[in-house]
């Protein structure tokens, strides 16, 4: 069953944030992962949306999401991501129910 990772990012350093842009999606194919939305064009229907880019990544299975975001490929760039900016990011089963 497949598995996303769900991001809301605010960005505080965007040059930063375009070495992790170009970076981190090498890491996410390694894992089986790929992007289904990468994008900072955010229109808001309900609520507030208090975040500068949304990113949804769909992999085989909870397993190889998580897999890659331990993973020591991931972990520098995960580093720079926090230096650069502050998300929230959840993993999500791909069931329906």
């Amino acid at each position: 069953m497949p598995a996303y990772i769900v991001s809301r990012v605010s960005i505080e350093d965007g040059e930063t944030m375009k070495g992790y842009m170009l970076d981190a999606p090498s890491t996410v194919e390694a894992y089986g992962g790929r992007y289904l939305v990468r994008t900072g064009d955010i229109q808001v229907l309900e609520g507030e949306a208090d975040y500068d880019r949304m990113v949804v990544l769909e992999f085989p299975d909870r397993d190889k999401a998580l897999a890659w975001y331990n993973s020591a490929e991931y972990r520098g760039l995960r580093q720079t991501r926090w230096d650069a900016a502050d998300a929230h990011i959840v993993v999500l089963p791909g069931e329906i129910v």
